[in-house]
């Protein structure tokens, strides 16, 4: 755990046994311990040069790797560390990172093999690809391409094929990107705010997540079609915008 203490007894690892022990370079153990990220270790009773560590050094070296593996950078994990009680608000930040971090939708991720992206690209202008692959809809991948959105490039795909300019398509995409980013940001520290002052009637962050998930796309939709009405209606009450320059 984070908050184990240990004895000079307990710390009988050398640097390079624990650099062994735990798979962590010894000079990344170094550098933790520079940055504060790992505590000094014991010095041999009959050698002080020597360095001696233990089960906690062992325990953090493995959080450490945990962290970042979830996408923390190291200031972000100090700051989880130094901060109150280390054990408590780690503790926290990986139940909100389970509750957060799932898929808020069933569009997982795919790659498509050179045969498979061909065939999507049927019918559809000469230089497609390229734009999408601009767009990031397609990142290439040695001869493959992951695709980290699989429905919105088939629409894309679709939108191009069915006659829309492929620029025309991109541009309300990123139009799309950009706005709902910001909203999502928003949204998130107001979701944030509300629980740190109390205002969520459910104490566990998971539950309440849980309710709101299955609503977030339908909310998006409902609002943005309504969006849509008024600015359709906005449109069609100014003549002037719809005369051709």
């Amino acid at each position: 755990m984070v908050g184990v203490e240990e004895s000079a007894d307990d710390a009988e690892l050398t640097l390079e046994e624990l650099a062994e022990s735990t798979g962590v370079a010894a000079r990344t153990i170094r550098y933790y311990q520079a940055e504060k990220l790992l505590q000094k270790p014991e010095r041999d009773r009959a050698d002080a040069r020597v360095a001696r560590y233990g089960p906690a050094h062992v325990e953090r070296l493995r959080l450490i790797g945990e962290l970042r593996d979830r996408g923390l950078k190291l200031p972000a994990i100090r700051n989880l560390l130094a901060e109150g009680d280390a054990s408590t608000r780690i503790a926290d930040w990986l139940g909100l990172d389970e509750s957060l971090r799932g898929a808020w939708g069933s569009d997982e991720p795919r790659i498509l093999q050179r045969e498979e992206l061909a065939a999507m690209l049927t019918g559809v202008p000469a230089g497609t690809q390229g734009h999408l692959e601009d767009a990031r809809l397609i990142i290439r991948q040695g001869a493959a391409w992951l695709v980290p959105t699989p429905a919105l490039l088939e629409l894309t795909i679709g939108l191009i094929g069915g006659g829309a300019h492929v620029d025309l398509v991109l541009q309300a995409g990123a139009i799309l990107q950009k706005c709902l980013g910001m909203a999502a940001e928003e949204l998130i520290e107001l979701f944030v705010t509300g629980v740190r002052k109390g205002q969520a009637q459910r104490t566990d962050t998971g539950a309440l997540v849980d309710v709101f998930r299955p609503a977030a796309g339908d909310a998006a939709r409902m609002i943005f079609e309504r969006q849509l009405q008024h600015a359709i209606e906005g449109l069609l009450s100014d003549t002037k915008r719809l005369g051709r320059k």
